[in-house]
């Protein structure tokens, strides 16, 4: 997937609506985002031409094992950063909302030092 933050935000969102509900539609994911249904359109047309997405039975949007490792890596990301931020006294909402930012500037590399640091000094 080229790296974009839309992208990511959406792909995000679908895994986080997945988990919750089990089953995905749009008008779901733009509840969610707050977003319109034709942007939500748009966004799982790229989606799908990536091959990171496809619809099922009843227009339900479905993972490709791609899709699904990178919605994975994007929340992971997300909630390691999240998790940090408040760790360090950050507010829960704020550090949600900085996550959500700074989790699509971190490199991988950022990212597993991260992860290493917390699980060494945070519990």
């Amino acid at each position: 997937m080229k790296k974009s933050e839309s992208s990511e935000d959406y792909m995000k969102s679908i895994l986080i609506l997945h988990r919750r509900n089990g089953a995905v539609r749009s008008a779901e994911v733009a509840m969610e985002m707050g977003v319109s249904r034709p942007s939500v359109c748009n966004a799982m047309k790229k989606l799908r031409k990536e091959n990171l997405i496809y619809f099922g039975e009843n227009d339900h949007i479905h993972f490709t094992d791609a899709g699904k490792k990178l919605a994975e890596k994007i929340y992971s990301k997300h909630s390691l950063i999240s998790k940090f931020l408040k760790g360090i006294g950050v507010s829960k909402d704020r550090a949600d909302e900085e996550a959500c930012v700074i989790e699509h500037a971190i490199s991988d590399e950022t990212y597993e030092c991260l992860d290493k640091f917390c699980k060494a000094h945070m519990v």
